[in-house]
């Protein structure tokens, strides 16, 4: 059994990523070593340029990745030292079950399925319909998520983060649409008290407020699509394996 920081010398479970989302391909791999105990709490990675290596994928990827593990919860990366499987805090795939029971016995498959269907639209509405100051409110959320970044008030961000989705949803200008949202919004505060919000998915938070901006209803469209995409994708390989019981 691995122990300590030692480094493996053995990396024939580092595989090269063939994915068109490279990140989440990082993501999946990484974390489906950690779960076959390739890694063990407290052990350090390989170096991040042999990591690239072996995965066959850039340096921006790869930090792009850690970054988004971090944010997880899964990984420590210390500066002048290293990136570590953290020893202290919950395995994703306990944050899954967690997240399902909060939900209520909600499908968390489906919940994400719905977000999918829903927010996109609104973001595409928003981007018709959406005042200059409606605007202006917009970006202002993302820059005190910026700084509550740089602070680490991880609950902060969760508030700011509903808000962020909040406002696009009142920037959509449709009555009938904010009311179904609005079952939706009850369960999202519950869902980023679990999940938290990473550097990587604020730019994309970023993308889908400036397509707003520009009243690019199809940009806003598809850049909301590809985070609410990208934030599932990072927690798939746990809601499809068999040591995840999410309720039904």
């Amino acid at each position: 059994m691995k122990t300590g920081t030692i480094v493996s010398t053995d990396f024939s479970m580092i595989h090269p990523i063939h994915r068109q989302d490279v990140t989440s391909g990082i993501v999946d791999n990484i974390l489906k070593m950690i779960a076959d105990g390739y890694w063990e709490p407290g052990e350090q990675l390989p170096s991040q340029r042999k990591l690239a290596s072996l995965m066959s994928v850039s340096m921006a990827s790869l930090r792009e990745a850690l970054y988004s593990l971090q944010a997880m919860g899964v990984l420590e990366m210390r500066h002048g030292a290293g990136t570590f499987v953290s020893s202290h805090t919950m395995d994703p795939g306990e944050k899954l079950l967690e997240l399902s029971l909060i939900l209520g016995g909600l499908d968390v498959k489906m919940f994400f399925e719905a977000r999918e269907v829903i927010e996109p639209g609104l973001a595409c509405l928003a981007a018709n319909h959406a005042t200059g100051a409606q605007i202006t409110d917009l970006f202002q959320i993302l820059e005190e998520q910026s700084a509550a970044f740089e602070s680490q008030d991880e609950d902060r961000l969760h508030d700011l983060d509903l808000e962020f989705h909040q406002q696009i949803a009142d920037m959509a200008n449709n009555k009938f649409l904010f009311q179904i949202n609005d079952i939706l919004f009850k369960n999202l505060d519950k869902l980023f008290r679990v999940l938290p919000l990473s550097k990587p998915g604020w730019v994309l938070h970023r993308k889908v407020a400036e397509a707003i901006r520009d009243h690019n209803c199809e940009v806003a469209y598809s850049e909301m699509q590809a985070l609410i995409h990208r934030s599932f994708t990072n927690y798939l390989p746990y809601l499809e394996s068999d040591r995840v019981p999410v309720a039904k």
